[in-house]
């Protein structure tokens, strides 16, 4: 029960997390910049899609 209460809470973690990034401003970032924070917000998606696996298993 414990681990699914965890799992919750990290899901709507990561999911606030993933909107902040998703609506931040990219205008004057340089490529290298850019390519970080794409790779962060594919990292919080794989994580948000495996806890919704966990949470419905």
């Amino acid at each position: 029960m414990t681990d699914k209460v965890q799992a919750k809470q990290d899901l709507e973690f990561c999911s606030a997390e993933l909107s902040k990034y998703q609506n931040l401003s990219r205008s004057g970032l340089k490529r290298h910049q850019l390519m970080a924070i794409d790779e962060i917000m594919i990292g919080l998606k794989e994580r948000i899609k495996n806890l919704r696996t966990v949470l419905h298993a």
